[in-house]
């Protein structure tokens, strides 16, 4: 099979629970983009294999190589797969117990979501460290992560708007 047919195959198995499948196929796709000094293309796989090894429960072999995805989006540029790749390291991380490094990876996926014009994925990847921050018992920093979320979404102005009077009296904001 041909790399872009392994990736597709490797999407189809994932999306099917196959993961160790998934695994293989996108490890294959993985090293034939790699071999043709395909950065961009590598970055995209590297990404969708991190998560199907995070599904698979093998976290090491997950961080290491959404680590990999997250170097090869910043050498090709790819700046959304960075994104991705970055946020989808955090929820490593952060599974892992490692949650001050999983919440500057959130706030660094978020500030590339913005970056790229990706208002959803930004809006979904502060509500997460949002979540982050009131496991941790930080209120303050989750609610201006929330109001952070909020804003990407260009909306809930009445709900903004009563999160800013914390934020202003403790002058966050």
């Amino acid at each position: 099979m041909e790399a872009n047919e392994l990736h597709a195959e490797g999407l189809r198995l994932y999306a099917e629970g196959r993961h160790d499948d998934a695994i293989a196929a996108f490890e294959q796709a993985r090293a034939e983009f790699l071999a043709r000094g395909d950065a961009r293309k590598a970055a995209e796989i590297e990404n969708d294999l991190g998560v199907a090894y995070v599904r698979a429960g093998r976290a090491a072999d997950a961080e290491k190589t959404l680590q990999a995805a997250i170097g090869h989006a910043q050498s090709a540029g790819n700046l959304l797969t960075e994104a991705k790749a970055t946020g989808n390291l955090a929820q490593v991380l952060e599974q892992g117990g490692t949650r001050e490094d999983a919440a500057k990876n959130y706030r660094r996926a978020a500030d590339l979501f913005h970056r790229a014009g990706e208002k959803e994925f930004e809006a979904d990847t502060l509500r997460a460290l949002t979540q982050l921050y009131l496991a941790r018992g930080r209120w303050l920093e989750a609610l201006a992560a929330y109001d952070r979320a909020l804003a990407a979404r260009g909306g809930a102005g009445v709900l903004r708007a009563l999160l800013q009077i914390p934020l202003k009296l403790l002058g966050v904001r």
